[in-house]
Parts: structure tokens; sequence; C-alpha cells
């Protein structure tokens, strides 16, 4: 082995050894677009544009979306300047994209949909058809349904 691959080999058991720096936290703001958000420490330090997930800038994968005046435990990511959440205290909303899929979580309900076709617009339109073609004297069930629905789906 020459000493440049040595010296490789060496700097890689350092970055093995790193220990992981783990920093509770509360959330001051959120930027659910750019999937980051703001914390403050307890000594008082603001840290800006923690990710919320391992790669910066990407949509795809999940991302739960902390409340503001949340706790959080943040991590260091290899001595950088850079932080990710690792653990929250709360979810205020979970977001999944995988291609043109897309699936959000929140206290509103659930949204499942691919580009721009939904699960509730394509329930809506099974039952409404439904109450069109079988069921025109049993309508109001079919409402009753509807609103349900729409509790649990957006």
């Amino acid at each position: 082995m020459n000493k440049q691959q040595a010296q490789l080999v060496q700097g890689l058991r350092k970055l093995s050894q790193t220990h992981a720096t783990i920093i509770p936290a509360k959330v001051i703001a959120t930027d659910e677009k750019a999937g980051v958000v703001d914390v403050q420490l307890a000594t008082g330090l603001n840290i800006a544009n923690v990710r919320l997930r391992s790669v910066a800038g990407t949509h795809d994968g999940i991302a739960a979306i902390p409340p503001e005046g949340s706790s959080v435990l943040i991590g260091r990511i290899n001595g950088s300047d850079d932080y990710v959440v690792i653990s929250t205290e709360k979810i205020e909303k979970i977001k999944y994209n995988a291609d043109k899929k897309y699936m959000e979580f929140d206290k509103d309900g659930l949204l499942v949909s691919n580009g721009n076709d939904t699960l509730k617009k394509c329930l809506d339109d099974l039952l409404d058809e439904i109450v069109k073609i079988y069921a025109p004297m049993n309508k109001a069930a079919f409402v009753a349904i509807k609103d349900r629905l729409s509790k649990l789906i957006k």
C-alpha cells in the first residue's frame, strides 16, 4: 500500500470513529415546501434549515412535519454545519412522494393522489354512478356514506 492509500484508509477510520451528536431543540418555524425547520436550542442558539429528509432539496420520500413549538432531536451530519431531524415529539403532517404518487396525512384526513387524480374523487365518482344506476331510491344512504368518507379522506 502506498502512502496516499494509507492516508485514505486512516482518514476513513477516523470518519467511522466520530460520535453522533444528538441535540434536543424546539421547532420555531417550518417550511414544508423546502422540507426544513428552524429550531432553537436550550442555550438560545437558533439553527436554520434543519432537514426533514436525509437529502436536501429532494421531494421524494417521507417527511414528518413537526408543529411549531414542539420538541425535536436533531443530529449533526458528519461534523458539517448541516443538521437533520431524527425524532419528533409530535407530528403535524406526514407527506410521502414517489414519482407522481403522493400521500399526505394530517388532522383533516388522508390525501392519496396520482397526478391530478385523487382517491376521494374516484370514490365520489363511484358512489355517484352507483346512485344513478342501482340505487336511486336509496340516495340518502349513499350521500351519508360520501359525508363519512369526506371526514376521512380529502
